[in-house]
Parts: structure tokens; sequence; C-alpha cells
């Protein structure tokens, strides 16, 4: 447990020529050597889909009940601790979030959040040249990212589900 380091998941749509005949349910784990866990579940012309949609529902939250909610709070500690520490290429400081080097630093009572199905959004509510896409299924640890930076938000008093 206390060697994995990172995940990501999400869905591949399989196209035909003319609509969408499948799709593959990918959940990947990085641990801190760099070794990978790769889960692929895969249903065609909707044969199977939905005991494969439950299975990856139940895969992803187990993995991240088990392991990564510990991670999350981790970096909360970090966070009240007041250190400085980044998730995603995103660092975590006092004032806000340094989204990168060419950004720069949105502070916390400027920073906007999104969520959607495939990918989460951080940005600046006052500038909107400055935001980050993170996709699940690319960028490893988006959804530590989401439940960190919000959490630290709603800490602070400026969000609320």
């Amino acid at each position: 447990k206390s060697e994995l380091s990172e995940f990501r998941y999400g869905i591949n749509w399989i196209s035909g020529i003319h609509l969408t005949i499948g799709r593959i349910y990918s959940v990947d784990i990085r641990d801190i050597h760099g070794n990978e866990i790769n889960i692929r579940l895969k249903s065609l012309y909707g044969i199977r889909k939905k005991v494969l949609t439950e299975k990856y529902i139940k895969i992803v939250s187990h993995i991240y009940d088990k392991y990564f909610n510990d991670i999350s709070r981790d970096y909360l500690s970090k966070f009240s601790a007041g250190e400085e520490f980044s998730i995603s290429g995103v660092v975590f400081t006092s004032g806000g979030l340094i989204l990168d080097n060419k950004i720069g630093l949105v502070k916390w009572d400027d920073l906007d959040t999104r969520a959607y199905r495939s990918y989460y959004t951080l940005a600046s509510k006052i500038d909107s040249t400055k935001y980050k896409v993170f996709v699940y299924l690319e960028d490893w640890n988006t959804g530590v990212l989401y439940t960190v930076s919000r959490e630290v938000l709603r800490e602070k008093g400026f969000w609320s589900e």
C-alpha cells in the first residue's frame, strides 16, 4: 500500500465507421518505482456493458477508498502544516495554486474548479486565460488533485457542494 503513488482511469470509446460500437474501461496504477498495473475491460456492441460498467465502478471506488484517500489525507495534512507540495504538476501554496510556470499563481479566492465526466479544470475567475485541464484517463492523480483542491477550497470557505 505504501508503494502506490499514482492512478488514472477512464473510458475509451471504440468507433466504427458511422457510430460508436463499444468501449474500453481503463484503470492504471503506478507505484513509486514506476511499475504499472493496467486493467482493461472491453465491451463491444453492448455485450456485457452493464456488468463491466459495474465492475469498473467497483474497481475505481475500491482503489480510491483503500489507497488514494490516504494519499489525499496526507496532502491535506501537509497543507495544514504549511508545507508546499505538488500534485499533477500543480503546486499548492498557502496563497493559492501555481498551475504551471507560464500561468503562475491563482489565489484561493480567485480559484474556480469545474468537474466533468472525463476531465477536471482549475481556473482563475478573473482572468479566463489562466486555466489548466486535467483528463482523468490521461493525467496521473487527477482524482487526488480534485479531492485535495476542493477540500482546501471548502476549508477556506470558497467552495461548497
